[in-house]
C-alpha cells in the first residue's frame, strides 16, 4: 500500500513539470508599448521562446529580451526563422536550455526599443517618448515603397516551459482598481440610501 501511494506522488509531480508549448497573442498600439510574460521552466529544459507575427511586414518587428532576476541574459531582434520555421524574417527568437529550474522575464517590443542597461529595471529606449500610434510610426526596417509594419498584431509562442503568463501593464492594473472602487462606491452609495 506504502508503494502504491509513493508511486501516485511522483507520478503526480511528475506531471507538475512537465514541459508544455504555449502561444500568447494581442494587440499593440503604440510604438512604445511592451508585452511581458513570465514563465517558469524545469532543470534541463530546451526552450524555445518565438514570435510569428510580423506576417511578411503586416505588423510591426518584434524584438525579445529574456531576463534571469532582472538582468537580461539573452536579446533578439530578427532570430525567430532560426529557432521556429514558421517565423518569419523579422520575427524574433531566443533558445536556451535551463541549467536549473527557475522563474525568467520575456520582454517583447518594437524593434529599435532597446532596453537602456544590462537590467530590466534601466528600462526601454521609447519609455519616455509620448506614444505614437503603430499606424503612424516608421520603424527603422520600415519599407517606404511597401508602406508596412502598420499593424499592431503579435504573438509569442513558448516552448520547453512548465507555466506562463502575461504580466498585466501597470496601466491597466490602475485602471481595474479606479473601477472596482467606483463601483464600491456606488453600491455603498445605494446602500445608505435605503
Amino acid at each position: 500500500m506504502k508503494k502504491q501511494l509513493l508511486a501516485l506522488a511522483l507520478a503526480a509531480l511528475s506531471l507538475g513539470t512537465q514541459a508544455a508549448d504555449l502561444a500568447f497573442s494581442g494587440q499593440a498600439v503604440n510604438h512604445n508599448d511592451k508585452v511581458v510574460i513570465d514563465f517558469t521552466v524545469a532543470a534541463g529544459s530546451t526552450v524555445s521562446l518565438w514570435t510569428d507575427s510580423w506576417q511578411s511586414g503586416l505588423n510591426f518587428d518584434p524584438q525579445l529580451f529574456l531576463a534571469s532576476g532582472g538582468v537580461i541574459v539573452q536579446a533578439d531582434d530578427d532570430g525567430g526563422s532560426l529557432v521556429n520555421a514558421g517565423a518569419g524574417y523579422y520575427d524574433a527568437g531566443l533558445q536556451f536550455t535551463a541549467a536549473r529550474a527557475g522563474s525568467y522575464r520575456l520582454v517583447l517590443d518594437a524593434a529599435s526599443n532597446n532596453a537602456l542597461g544590462a537590467t530590466l529595471h534601466q528600462g526601454f529606449a521609447y519609455d519616455g517618448d509620448a506614444p505614437i500610434g503603430l499606424a503612424d510610426w516608421h520603424q527603422p526596417s520600415y519599407d517606404i515603397n511597401a508602406n508596412d509594419q502598420k499593424g499592431g498584431f503579435w504573438r509569442v509562442n513558448l516552448s520547453g516551459v512548465t507555466q506562463a503568463s502575461v504580466v498585466p501593464e501597470p496601466g491597466r492594473v490602475g485602471l481595474m482598481w479606479a473601477g472596482l472602487l467606483s463601483m464600491a462606491l456606488v453600491l455603498r452609495k445605494r446602500q445608505g440610501k435605503r
